[in-house]
């Protein structure tokens, strides 16, 4: 993988982190962009690039793909798999404290923070279900079609997604290669559970996944795929087009309105693989060795450390900081923009994005997979 390439993926992965713990902040802090008075290019800007919350996700699921592919690509295919499996359960059995962190958050600000009602009367923002049941189905990927996520924390049911994805994945493979009854009736089986028990937008993200998948397993290529200015247009045109569609499913008779709305962010993989894979070449001539990174490369890559912890625990630690402005500084839920509330969703953001790289260096894990 050449220098330009890992750098690349760094930068999208915090930066589609970041972009996602914006999303939710600025739904906590401000109001909708239709009653917005007054509306200033500042504001215009911010409610744009604020609400590219779930195409931040599709571009986590890419890059996350192309490191599993990356991974697969190194490795002999049966061993490949099975490694590949067990480097994601330690990932996420290094990821059971923040789980449990998450739920002490949840409880702390329902029992002693709720003054505002975030965690009773605000069901749009997340509803908070804390229960062994809750917290037993989530530690086992059961969410959310079995059970519902775990405490405040809505962004666990892309953590099964990226886990059921890959289990489907490695079965599908080894059905592939070996054409034992076994083998094909084991990834059938999958693949039938699946279809019957997901959830329909599962299999948007599955493809949105797979995608980064083909980008790490098949590549480096000799040359780009694409022209790099048409591959940086198109990831352009489909992310206009997937934040301006919005969720208007009348954009199309029934039921292709919402089938379009379902599967629009698979154009935003589309795109954003499109420029990987144009990234993703042979280097001309091999890295220089021994080279010591500089500030911004290692800046660059902490915070890519702390991008799948971020997505993962923001949102009970985002909870308790917004409850905590409203019942002890009286500061209301979904304000007008302003220069206060810009600043606090930049001090929520920051601190939320800190306490992640922090939990990394705690718990020692990085990507999932």
């Amino acid at each position: 993988m050449s220098k330009r390439f890992a750098t690349f993926l760094d930068m999208s992965l915090w930066i589609s982190a970041m972009t996602a713990l914006v999303y939710h902040v600025r739904f906590l802090m401000f109001v909708d962009y239709e009653t917005v008075q007054a509306r200033s290019w500042l504001d215009q800007a911010f409610y744009f690039l604020s609400g590219l919350g779930h195409e931040a996700f599709a571009v986590f699921f890419v890059v996350n793909g192309i490191f599993a592919g990356l991974f697969l690509r190194r490795m002999p295919a049966p061993q490949g798999d099975r490694a590949l499996l067990g480097r994601w359960w330690r990932s996420h059995l290094a990821l059971l404290p923040v789980l449990a962190l998450g739920g002490l958050l949840d409880l702390a600000g329902a029992h002693f923070l709720n003054g505002s009602g975030l965690y009773s009367d605000f069901p749009a923002f997340s509803t908070v279900t804390l229960s062994w049941s809750a917290f037993l189905g989530n530690l086992f990927m059961l969410q959310p079609a079995l059970a519902p996520t775990f405490g405040s924390n809505g962004m666990l049911y892309l953590y099964a997604y990226l886990w059921w994805s890959c289990c489907l994945l490695v079965l599908l493979r080894r059905a592939w290669r070996s054409h034992a009854p076994s083998d094909a009736a084991s990834g059938a089986a999958l693949l039938l559970a699946l279809a019957l028990w997901m959830p329909s937008t599962f299999w948007p993200w599955l493809t949105v996944w797979l995608l980064g998948v083909a980008v790490g397993l098949r590549g480096p290529w000799p040359r780009p795929l694409l022209h790099p200015l048409a591959a940086w247009a198109l990831l352009a045109a489909a992310i206009v087009f997937s934040r301006l569609a919005g969720a208007r499913t009348d954009l199309l008779p029934a039921p292709w309105g919402t089938w379009l709305m379902l599967w629009k962010y698979v154009l935003v993989g589309i795109g954003f693989a499109a420029v990987a894979s144009v990234l993703h070449h042979r280097p001309m001539a091999p890295a220089a060795a021994g080279a010591a990174p500089s500030l911004l490369a290692r800046l660059n890559r902490q915070l890519a450390d702390g991008a799948s912890v971020a997505f993962l625990f923001h949102f009970p630690l985002m909870m308790l900081l917004t409850a905590l402005g409203a019942d002890l500084f009286g500061h209301r839920l979904m304000q007008q923009p302003g220069p206060l509330c810009y600043a606090l969703v930049g001090a929520i953001v920051a601190l939320c994005y800190g306490a992640s790289i922090a939990l990394v260096r705690c718990i020692g894990v990085r990507q999932l997979a």
